[in-house]
């Protein structure tokens, strides 16, 4: 199976789950439920799909 997204999708990706977990951090008191709702959506929305790559990229490095 070919690859959902490429490297550079990952590593953006990446970065961006980075930055919504930089920005938890540093203002937990400023983000209301709703908010926090929607960063915890995205973040697992982006690792999941980050973490498919790497399944997939590992199988394949396996198999060669």
């Amino acid at each position: 199976m070919a690859h959902e997204i490429t490297l550079e999708q990952a590593v953006e990706k990446s970065c961006l789950m980075e930055t919504l977990l930089r920005m938890l951090e540093s203002y937990p008191d400023h983000i209301d439920e709703a908010q926090l709702s929607s960063v915890v959506t995205l973040t697992r929305r982006l690792a999941g799909e980050v973490y498919c790559w790497l399944l997939e990229e590992q199988s394949q490095r396996g198999n060669k």
